[in-house]
């Protein structure tokens, strides 16, 4: 997957929370990580969906960038839906071909929400060897430095085996590690995408920090829902069924759509889906079923991708400027790390299905937290692009590189630009379970460059919730003609 990032253990460098000097302490039982990657020459292709190579210096400012992010700010900005987007909007905007300028912009846009980083506790990292004690830290974010230590402890002590880190970690079918599993798509998908940065670019750093917020995220319980629609799927007693039509059962179910209430705030999933409909969701989602081998794991692949972005660009309120939906924009851009996942020889074909069905199943969870909006394919195929009318693949690249932005766009677009690559090779053999295929996959990158890029302070980037007809107030009227 191409450069290699090196792992160090040096002195352990803290940030005091609310200062700004470094202490150094020397402890040999936390141990950092250099994010540092191979200096050039390096695979140009590093990243998927790439259509050119940086220009000269762009190697060094990443793992500059990286380190300084690594070292100085938190995972969490706030305590409820805060994430660090940093390392996601610097690596998309390295993927997309972006020069030093672009990589700083990428860094700078981001840092003035942040809030630094906490010092660790020595005796919390040790006491996370032993599995109680790693399960009772769980859930709590203040715990990320905890668990970033100790996963860095974990790299370095197999030799800067990361792989290995995940595979016991993550994938080892123990109730802790399908917790782990489960936790990855905590958080919108947030850990999942986070760690899925740190495989794409074999950057150890950020696989702990992915590692870390996966253990500390505050949950929504879906390792519930996890647990309850693989349990169902394995009796046989539900018929497999395409993706697209658990879209269009999850909205005619009266019971899930209605189960979201404005009063639920971010808690629309975790009370309101989960809460109010659990078992009718499962029963939905339990119909997404992917066989362990490579072939079907590829072709499911390209069919969530395929769904996820249908479900953004074909929900819309006539009347109203289009908008993406804020949460099902997350299904788009977490898709593209089931692609980097699922080309690493070191998982199991049986895990890289699991992975596959428990993203597209969560995927719905989401669709109906949004109130599961009406999916037109009218307001796909009829869409005219405005701002980037005229815009091929490598131009919208070039003209979000530039954009400011916390990374959302540039990730949406570059997990199109990658759902088109997956999905190529099914849409004759498998066109009935792709809504978006062809030049649709275009159509939709400029739908979220034209909808985001321009949008007016105190109006709405995102439409937060599409479903809800009060989440489009903050919405402008369509201007005709």
């Amino acid at each position: 997957m191409g450069s290699l990032l090196e792992s160090s253990t040096t002195e352990v460098l803290y940030t005091a929370a609310g200062l700004n000097e470094k202490v150094f302490v020397q402890d040999d039982n936390v141990l950092p990580t250099t994010i540092r990657l191979q200096p050039p020459p390096f695979d140009d292709k590093l990243g998927l969906a790439r259509i050119d190579v940086n220009p000269p210096g762009s190697v060094d400012i990443v793992a500059e960038l990286l380190q300084k992010n690594h070292e100085k700010w938190h995972m969490y900005f706030r305590d409820v839906a805060g994430h660090n987007h940093i390392p996601h909007a610097i690596l998309s905007t390295f993927a997309m071909g972006g020069g030093p300028q672009e990589l700083h912009r990428a860094y700078d846009d981001g840092e003035s929400i942040q809030r630094p980083m906490p010092p660790v506790s020595p005796q919390a990292v040790r006491e996370m060897s032993d599995p109680v004690k790693f399960r009772e830290r769980m859930h709590i974010l203040d715990q990320y430095p905890n668990f970033l230590a100790f996963f860095e402890q974990e790299i370095a002590a197999k030799g800067g085996d990361w792989q290995a880190v995940i595979l016991e970690h993550c994938f080892k079918r123990t109730p802790l590690s399908d917790l782990m599993m489960a936790q990855l798509f905590e958080g919108l998908y947030h850990p999942f995408i986070h760690l899925g940065f740190g495989v794409e670019f074999g950057l150890s750093g950020l696989v702990a920090e992915g590692l870390a917020q996966t253990a500390s995220h505050d949950p929504m319980y879906i390792d519930a829902f996890f647990q309850k629609a693989e349990k169902l799927a394995e009796t046989g007693s539900v018929p497999r069924q395409r993706l697209m039509d658990l879209y269009r059962q999850t909205r005619a179910s009266d019971t899930i759509r209605t189960a979201p209430r404005m009063p639920d705030g971010p808690w629309k999933v975790r009370d309101g889906v989960l809460g109010r409909a659990m078992d009718e969701i499962v029963t939905v989602a339990a119909q997404f079923q992917v066989e362990p081998t490579e072939e079907d794991v590829e072709r499911a692949t390209a069919e969530m991708i395929s769904c996820a972005a249908w479900s953004c660009a074909a929900s819309h309120k006539p009347g109203k400027e289009r908008k993406i939906d804020f949460f099902l924009m997350h299904a788009v851009t977490s898709s593209i790390f089931i692609t980097v996942l699922a080309r690493q020889p070191w998982i199991p074909i049986a895990d890289k299905a699991r992975l596959v069905e428990w993203k597209a199943r969560l995927d719905l969870v989401w669709y109906a937290a949004s109130a599961a909006p009406e999916l037109n394919d009218e307001f796909i195929v009829d869409y005219e692009p405005t701002l980037s009318r005229g815009m091929d693949w490598r131009q919208l690249y070039h003209a979000l590189n530039r954009h400011h932005d916390d990374g959302h766009v540039a990730k949406f677009v570059r997990a199109i630009k990658n759902g088109q690559e997956v999905a190529a090779p099914f849409e004759q053999s498998h066109a009935s379970s792709l809504p978006i295929k062809g030049d649709l996959w275009l159509k939709v990158a400029q739908l979220c460059y034209d909808s985001t890029v321009m949008y007016v302070e105190g109006e709405k980037k995102w439409v937060w919730g599409a479903g809800f007809e009060p989440m489009w107030a903050r919405v402008r009227d369509e201007v005709k003609g």
